[in-house]
């Protein structure tokens, strides 16, 4: 009953995340609209190890014998919406480094629905992927430092959403609470890469918050 009350509440808190990523194509939108830079202050570190965060959590829903919708189906949504954002700044940088980013995505996604048709992997689901979340929280969390770092360095959170970092944190907490209602055998990969995001993200909001003040 847990199960499928804080799945459906994970999944609808969710939306704000799909909310806080739309907000940030929109703050670009309206950059290119001012003739700004409309990827100003954007890490492509960040919203790469953004992106592969979401498809740890996508493989670890499809991967598990019993598939996970309220993991894969919300996932694939933030993807998609990641993927536009890559797009955006390799459109407004045109750089090797954002075309790398922007085609690893799109041909990860691609790799993602491939996986559906020969799915479950328990194998992976019990190792893999446990390990593969391990490295990916590693690789937000250096995310989401380099960041910050980056925001300091030209002393503007130029066209990063707030709503978006919030949105993020939020979508967090529910997953966490959403995570203690499965073995900790089995969710311990959430538990561990939700929480590193939780303290770094909220970091960076807390950067965020404190540069505005003293603008």
């Amino acid at each position: 009953m847990w199960y499928h009350l804080l799945g459906w509440l994970s999944s609808a808190v969710f939306i704000f995340t799909w909310y806080g990523l739309s907000h940030q194509i929109l703050q670009m939108v309206k950059a290119k609209k001012h003739s700004a830079v409309i990827s100003q202050s954007l890490s492509i570190n960040q919203f790469s190890s953004s992106f592969f965060a979401f498809y740890a959590n996508f493989i670890f829903g499809l991967a598990a014998s019993n598939f996970n919708h309220y993991l894969v189906w919300t996932r694939l949504g933030a993807l998609l919406l990641l993927l536009v954002i890559l797009a955006y700044i390799w459109r407004d940088r045109r750089s090797a480094t954002s075309l790398m980013a922007c085609s690893g995505a799109a041909m990860a996604i691609f790799l993602g629905f491939v996986a559906m048709g020969f799915r479950p992997f328990p194998t992976l689901a019990t190792y893999g992927t446990n390990t593969f979340v391990v490295i990916v929280a590693l690789i937000l969390v250096q995310g989401t430092v380099h960041q910050i770092m980056l925001i300091k360095k030209e002393q503007s959170v130029g066209s990063l959403s707030e709503s978006m970092i919030v949105s993020i944190i939020v979508k967090d907490l529910s997953t966490l609470a959403f995570a203690f209602t499965m073995p900790l055998a089995t969710a311990w990969p959430l538990l561990f890469m939700n929480g590193a995001s939780i303290l770094s993200r909220g970091f960076l909001w807390l950067t965020m918050r404190s540069m505005a003040k003293s603008a």
